[in-house]
């Protein structure tokens, strides 16, 4: 394991934590790491102003009301 070799200390205690435990940091893990991917992405900010533009369109085309 990659951690193991970076702080072995936290590693063994993270091994003596019961099994749930352990996969509830590594559930918490991935989703922070997921969610830095999403928000550290170049194209992140161009994707938000398409959204805002679309919606600005849709919007101003069907007068402000749902049709």
């Amino acid at each position: 394991m990659k951690a193991n070799r970076r702080r072995p200390i936290e590693a063994l205690r993270t091994l003596a934590l019961p099994r749930a435990e352990r996969a509830a940091m590594r559930a918490e893990r991935h989703a922070e790491a997921q969610m830095r991917r999403e928000r550290d992405n170049e194209h992140s900010a161009d994707r938000r102003a398409a959204r805002a533009a679309a919606e600005a369109w849709r919007d101003r085309g069907s007068g402000g009301y749902w049709r």
